[in-house]
């Protein structure tokens, strides 16, 4: 099915916040990641999907990596997409000196579907363009502005979790 879709960064025009850690235990964030991801984003657990988990044991330090994506709905168009990406090292015994990185990226996405002979219409693009481009543009920027504040919420808690002090998050 076709669809008019917009998507902006949320943290345009940096790409992604970053948060480093070198210390005893950095695995200990894969636990703590669900629970902040809901409680920041107030959405239920069906909304949080881990997209990817690796765990080498096989080398030492044991690497890992993972990452969540989290889909918080506004309305019947407009979707906000936070993203985490974690890798790191984690030593065998966890009050050794390891190290994780952790990239935070987000998507404002809004869709328009055009499954219709009447919403592939010409005249219906032409004023589903203009709503979009004169009323709902104000929304949307709210929107993008809601998901930055809340992507540095999220990168705040990570480092109180990991026990960073808070000028260390990177702009990537």
């Amino acid at each position: 099915m076709p669809t008019w879709i917009l998507e902006d960064d949320c943290l345009a025009p940096d790409r992604e916040l970053r948060v480093e850690y070198k210390g005893p235990n950095p695995f200990k964030i894969y636990g703590a990641i669900g629970g902040l991801l809901r409680a920041i984003f107030d959405v239920r657990g069906k909304d949080v999907w881990e997209r990817e988990f690796r765990w080498d044991n096989t080398s030492e330090p044991r690497e890992f990596f993972f990452r969540f994506i989290v889909r918080k709905t506004y309305d019947m168009w407009t979707r906000v997409y936070p993203e985490i990406i974690v890798q790191g090292k984690q030593p065998s015994d966890p009050n050794k000196e390891g190290e994780v990185l952790i990239k935070i990226s987000g998507k404002l996405q809004t869709r328009s579907p055009q499954n219709t002979v009447f919403q592939r219409n010409t005249l219906y693009q032409s004023l589903r363009w203009l709503y979009f481009r004169t009323l709902y543009n104000d929304v949307r920027r709210n929107l993008l502005e809601e998901c930055r504040i809340k992507i540095n919420d999220l990168a705040r808690a990570l480092q109180n979790s990991l026990g960073v002090a808070p000028q260390q998050v990177m702009r990537g």
